[in-house]
């Protein structure tokens, strides 16, 4: 299966091919190198939202800057995102993105919400331990 990889400097989609020997990936637009994975979340927007959920496990946090809650559950969401490689971590700052959270009923946060194929599986709201993520991340996505 083909990942489709956002471009950190020009935010161009790009299909990221299966790498042998060595060889790296580079954004068709602007040629910055790519990465499949590099262990943060990945920022989601109202824009890019469906189409980075859309294939395999994804977590997304929907959290903002002046919630002290999602303060405090970000380095987990950070620590979770370095050590699991199947599971795509992404956050969604609710204040500049209102159409997704709107979308999802989003009324308390920290929220996080597990996605299979695009297709939400579950949630947990609050700052809950790492604990208590890893044992949601087993039931909703297997």
């Amino acid at each position: 299966m083909t990942d489709i990889v956002r471009c950190p400097s020009c935010g161009q989609a790009n299909r990221m091919p299966e790498l042998g020997s060595g060889k790296a990936a580079v954004c068709g637009r602007c040629k910055a190198p790519l990465a499949a994975h590099d262990g943060h979340p990945v920022t989601l927007t109202d824009a890019s939202f469906k189409e980075e959920i859309a294939r395999g496990k994804s977590v997304v946090d929907f959290w903002a800057a002046w919630c002290g809650p999602c303060r405090m559950i970000a380095p987990l969401i950070e620590q979770l995102a370095s050590e699991r490689q199947d599971i795509r971590f992404a956050k969604l700052n609710v204040d500049e993105n209102p159409s997704t959270a709107s979308a999802f009923g989003v009324h308390g946060i920290p929220l996080l919400v597990f996605f299979k194929d695009g297709v939400e599986s579950g949630r947990v709201v609050g700052a809950v331990p790492k604990g208590q993520i890893e044992a949601a991340i087993r039931e909703y996505l297997g």
